[in-house]
């Protein structure tokens, strides 16, 4: 039984950029680059893109309440084993948001000057990740049950039919398995019934995916972009946009060159002499205010999920 992989509304946006350079690393992958990435590389980090709020984000959980919606799911899961014969059953979910927050903060490429003097394009959060791997510390790994407690979890046997998993509604002591298994129905309380909502967010992470590419056209980004690239020229690199030094095919191997790093910083520099994140971001809550307004009767279910496990996560912990 698997616990969710959150993906996040910056993760279209990660992907919009194709952060060429991060995928050139020895890194963990990206379920574990996330999970670990709450070890920061400074006590209190700076992230002035996470910190901006979308409209968007107000139908989908923010890191912060999908890691205690998690943390509330797994707490109603026990006392369910328990009721099934699991005595000695434990999980905790291992801390997700703040490393969903630096995948976040990635929205519009790199903007601190420091940590692109240090690491280039390529994240502070993948490089602390990279060490971890390699030191075989790396956490959020996917959680180890017994082929029994999977059963009780879940509702399923590791069997499977023709068409899907083999369903289980007793344990071997006898003991009637919830539908859906323990995990299924604690869900099922968290979201309010709305698991499967809960569990597919991919209308909200399409239209967070049409706002990043239809900013790309927006005048006032293109104008912002112009600036950008002309304080770049005035630094001696010739670049249209962040997202071509970004993606400058130059960037390969394991550690970022002299030219990846000076390019970097040239262009967070830029980026904060040309107010470039201001501007970007401005443009995209206009954008996504139209699409919101354009698709509202199907966001509004989104919505009320979102609302109902925000609620039920404070009620369960």
């Amino acid at each position: 039984m698997r616990a969710r992989t959150v993906s996040t509304a910056a993760a279209a946006a990660v992907a919009a950029l194709a952060l060429s350079a991060c995928a050139g690393q020895s890194t963990a992958s990206h379920d574990n680059a996330g999970t670990k990435a709450g070890t920061n590389v400074q006590a209190a980090p700076v992230r002035a893109v996470a910190d901006m709020t979308l409209p968007l984000d107000a139908y989908q959980l923010s890191p912060e309440e999908y890691e205690k919606s998690q943390q509330a799911t797994w707490a109603l899961v026990k006392p369910c084993m328990v009721d099934l014969g699991f005595d000695d059953f434990t999980f905790k979910p291992a801390p997700v948001a703040d490393g969903l927050e630096e995948h976040e903060d990635l929205r519009y490429g790199t903007y601190n000057a420091t940590e692109a003097a240090k690491y280039g394009y390529r994240p502070a959060f993948t490089h602390a990740s990279s060490l971890a791997a390699r030191s075989g510390e790396v956490g959020g790994q996917e959680p180890e049950f017994s082929a029994a407690e999977e059963a009780a979890l879940d509702g399923h046997s590791a069997e499977r039919t023709a068409k899907a998993p083999k369903r289980v509604t007793k344990t071997a002591a006898g003991e009637t398995i919830p539908k859906d298994g323990c995990y299924g129905q604690a869900l099922d309380k968290v979201t309010s019934g709305s698991a499967d909502t809960y569990l597919n967010d991919t209308l909200v992470e399409e239209l967070d995916g049409q706002s990043y590419e239809k900013s790309l056209t927006d005048p006032k980004i293109r104008a912002a972009f112009a600036s950008w690239s002309a304080c770049m020229k005035d630094k001696g690199f010739s670049y249209a946009s962040p997202i071509d030094a970004n993606n400058d095919p130059r960037w390969t191997g394991d550690k970022p060159s002299k030219d990846e790093i000076a390019t970097a910083t040239a262009d967070a520099q830029c980026k904060e002499r040309t107010s470039l994140l201001t501007v970007w971001h401005g443009a995209e809550v206009g954008i996504q205010k139209n699409l919101i307004a354009a698709h509202s009767d199907e966001l509004a279910p989104v919505r009320a999920v979102k609302l109902a496990t925000v609620s039920n996560s404070d009620k369960a912990l």
